[in-house]
């Protein structure tokens, strides 16, 4: 189930993937070139959020070795999530940069991978991973603005409570 993955859990995604991820988010915003993005801030934080979303999508598929990524599907539907089950298990990832906490949404999931995101370096680190229960029980809610509360339950702070991603085994 590890596949691909170095002993510090660095994953590191290609020049070729990142740019196939940015021409995907492009179409989606309706432009034809990034120098366009520039130009609309709204752009840019979609082109961010769509890359850090995608960068864990990728690195947890190395992780494990598993094809969940359908392309057709990426590059066709602006909303496209793969889905992450394995042996019958809902996965939910969770990407966040540096210096901020990963937003826990409403979905449903077993378990949650928390990858933390590097752009500019094009890799992604696995933090780890916890069962609902525990996610649900170390999420504040406090930071959340009435309209981000109806699809997110509050903000993953309580890292230390992270288990190792090599423990995951499902």
């Amino acid at each position: 189930m590890h596949a691909e993955v170095p002993l510090n859990n660095i994953i590191k995604i290609d020049y070729t993937t990142v740019e196939w991820l940015k021409k995907i988010a492009l179409k989606n915003l309706g432009l034809d070139n990034i120098n366009k993005l520039r130009d609309r801030f709204e752009g840019q934080l979609y082109l961010d959020n769509f890359l850090k979303r995608s960068f864990l999508e990728i690195a947890f598929e190395k992780y494990t070795g598993i094809k969940f990524i359908d392309k057709l599907k990426k590059e066709t539907y602006k909303n496209y999530v793969p889905s992450f089950i394995i042996n019958k298990q809902t996965i939910s990832l969770f990407s966040f940069t540096n210096g901020e906490y990963p937003k826990i949404s409403t979905e449903e999931f077993d378990f949650a991978v928390f990858g933390m995101v590097n752009l500019e370096a094009r890799q992604t680190e696995l933090i780890g991973f916890l069962h609902k229960k525990e996610v649900v029980k170390y999420t504040y809610s406090d930071s959340l603005s009435p309209l981000t509360s109806r699809n997110y339950l509050g903000m993953f702070k309580t890292f230390d409570k992270i288990l190792p991603i090599n423990k995951l085994s499902l």
